[in-house]
């Protein structure tokens, strides 16, 4: 699966300027993206929240139960990773990598999305994230302002 890092556009003019406070810029930015990440992006439906259920999660044989895997008549192949589960968020330089340890995550979240998967409900990371922008940029801005407000500036 595609991971998703969000960047921070014109940083470097206000690393020039904190450049004396390049642990406080990191840990307040991190925070930013800490809180974009699972507050605006993974709360959404269809991803960390699953979609409703469809017929695929239901009988006859094969279906697919949500934290079992799929259901045969000979009994469950137990090869579900609990997609929910395995969301991630992370800091990388001055930025937020949110990420799906689930090895057919990329099929469900990722670029690589099976056809069958957005009718069912399961969204796509970066179409998240696009959509989510605006509040992800209004986080940002109000941890920069109190970093600033923070240090004095």
């Amino acid at each position: 699966m595609a991971d998703v890092t969000i960047k921070v556009e014109g940083i470097e003019k206000l690393q020039a300027a904190l450049h004396k406070f390049p642990l406080e810029m990191a840990r307040y930015l991190s925070q930013a993206g800490d809180e974009a990440a699972k507050q605006e992006v993974l709360r959404t439906q269809g991803l960390k929240l699953y979609p409703p259920a469809t017929g695929a999660n239901a009988p006859p044989t094969p279906y697919y139960i949500r934290g079992r895997g799929v259901q045969t008549a000979s009994g469950n192949k137990l090869n579900s990773e609990r997609l929910g589960t395995q969301w991630y968020v992370k800091k990388v330089g001055m930025g937020t990598e949110i990420g799906n340890r689930a090895s057919y995550g990329r099929w469900v979240h990722g670029e690589e999305q099976a056809s069958f998967m957005a009718p069912k409900g399961w969204r796509k990371l970066t179409d998240v994230v696009d959509e989510k922008m605006g509040k992800i940029v209004t986080i940002y801005q109000r941890w920069v302002n109190k970093l600033i407000k923070d240090l004095g500036l």
